[in-house]
């Protein structure tokens, strides 16, 4: 099906699933990994509030059970949700440990960009404000919010990957993002609201 001299970067994510199968399997999943272990470890991390042994843990996880679990991915799907659908799967067992660890300070994974060029204010308390605000959503608040507006998905991609209705998703994004305003009420509007919209 495919030329074993052909370059396997240039092989798209559902190629290189199909390729899961043949021989050029390590290849496959060696270039999936190099591909996505940085995205899921953001945010496996997002989701456990930091815990980066856990977090660790849960992307070789993740893809030991790509590896296992190929044959299961149709490929006239994204694999990107379904990979996606896997990992959320795995925190939602994962929530069952009830993990009260922090997010640990200077952590990058909750980076925004807001512009805060007028001075007012300043960048570390709102990212610290923007942390704790996130910490304290109810877990299914926090999968939709996070995969909303740090993995960038749609509505449609998350009511995939967490098997509910877009209503659900859009009701829960609706909670959650109204709590996070609340949360960082001593912000400007322009700086919070425009960076939660449901489109």
């Amino acid at each position: 099906m495919f030329g074993l001299k052909k370059d396997i970067h240039s092989f798209s994510d559902e190629a290189l699933m199909q390729l899961l199968s043949t021989r050029r399997c390590n290849e496959a999943l060696t270039e999936i990994h190099a591909r996505y272990s940085k995205k899921v470890l953001g945010f496996f991390l997002r989701m456990t509030k930091g815990n980066e042994e856990k977090s660790h843990d849960l992307v070789q996880d993740l893809f030991l059970r790509i590896l296992e679990k190929h044959h299961l991915f149709d490929s006239t799907k994204r694999f990107y949700t379904w990979m996606f659908t896997i990992a959320s799967n795995m925190v939602k067992s994962s929530f069952r440990e009830r993990i009260h660890e922090g997010i640990e300070e200077g952590s990058k994974e909750f980076d925004f960009h807001f512009d805060f060029s007028d001075n007012r204010m300043d960048r570390e308390v709102f990212q610290h404000s923007l942390k704790e605000a996130i910490e304290q959503l109810e877990e299914h608040h926090r999968m939709a919010f996070v995969l909303r507006y740090m993995e960038e998905m749609s509505v449609k991609e998350i009511a995939e990957i967490i098997e509910q209705p877009e209503g659900t998703v859009k009701s829960r994004l609706f909670y959650a993002t109204k709590k996070i305003t609340q949360a960082l009420n001593e912000f400007t509007p322009e700086q919070v609201g425009q960076h939660f919209k449901l489109s």
